[in-house]
């Protein structure tokens, strides 16, 4: 249509998100683009650094620290992916690691420090398990594009041709802190006799953090060019409704069964999580305060910003009261 805004819109396979791609979903006056982007950022990222982009899913762990250097994006409160992160702290078996506190002294593994995930592990094993973290060492594959400015912090980076499981399940590292999206790596990890979990109940501790926190850990946020946010400052308020929107039509399709999900009662599933959690996959600042606070300090504390960021530098002005 004549006189549209065409965005490029990084193309996101979740479920909640899809309606934008299947087109079920309008916003007036916009044109949306798919495209192709990662929502990693392993080396400079011309692109996102100088908001020559649309709107893309990146990973929270670059999020703060690129705004922290002056990069041309800005967030809406729209967290698209989350993950719980208990599942994904893995320890030797022979380590002498019991508790978190056992974790003081020892080497973790990761793919890199600075994931989304590893921040969030960090955060909490601070402030909820009472871990001097400044205590661990790191070995991380992956070098930092952002500086890191806690100096107190040790990272050993490794030939990345070894993965961290293999380092792990070999003995050169105590634990592993890493997000694994692979059955068959899961599957050994959940079967090898040198491994275990540190928290083998790790749904219990999820949920308790949530009832106590609000948390559902996110590992993944919408950010949209900082360019195109000051040429369309209402631009980002029509997004994030939007997403609430395609939000709602994935719970519609699950509640009426057209989810399209090979699980055996999807729908009554589903129904049971939203009795027990509410909406874990919420949007907007006020829903999210807690989460945003503490994302905010951990990255501070962890040294990934100068400064702990304040909500006008973290999200477009045209979400800020939602």
């Amino acid at each position: 249509m004549a006189g549209e805004l065409e965005i490029p819109f990084s193309e996101m396979r979740y479920d909640i998100t899809m309606p934008f791609f299947e087109g079920r979903v309008k916003i007036d006056g916009v044109k949306l683009k798919p495209t192709k982007t990662s929502s990693m950022v392993f080396a400079d990222y011309p692109q996102l650094r100088e908001g020559d982009f649309g709107v893309c899913d990146l990973n929270l762990g670059y999020f703060l620290p690129a705004i922290d250097a002056g990069w041309e994006l800005i967030g809406l409160p729209v967290f698209s992916k989350r993950k719980p992160v208990y599942p994904f702290i893995f320890c030797r078996a022979d380590a002498g690691i019991q508790a978190p506190k056992d974790l003081e002294g020892k080497t973790i593994g990761t793919r890199q420090y600075r994931t989304a995930i590893s921040v969030w592990v960090r955060g909490l094993l601070k402030h909820r398990h009472g871990v001097d973290i400044s205590k661990i060492a790191w070995s991380a594959q992956v070098k930092e594009v952002f500086l890191n400015y806690d100096k107190t912090t040790r990272i050993d980076y490794v030939d990345s041709k070894k993965s961290a499981v293999d380092r792990l399940l070999d003995g050169e590292v105590d634990a592993m802190v890493t997000d694994i999206s692979d059955a068959k790596l899961l599957e050994v990890l959940e079967n090898s006799p040198k491994v275990k979990r540190l928290f083998p109940n790790y749904m219990e501790e999820d949920e308790k953090l949530y009832r106590k926190t609000g948390i559902y850990t996110p590992v993944h946020i919408i950010v949209i060019s900082k360019k195109l946010d000051r040429a369309h400052p209402e631009l980002a308020g029509k997004l994030y409704a939007a997403f609430e929107r395609a939000k709602q039509t994935a719970y519609d399709d699950i509640l009426s069964d057209r989810g399209g999900f090979s699980v055996v009662y999807l729908r009554e599933r589903a129904k049971e999580q939203f009795a027990r959690w509410g909406d874990p996959w919420k949007y907007g600042i006020r829903a999210n305060r807690g989460t945003i606070d503490a994302l905010a300090s951990y990255n501070y504390e962890q040294g990934m910003t100068r400064t702990r960021l304040a909500d006008k530098d973290i999200f477009a002005a045209a979400t800020l009261d939602t």
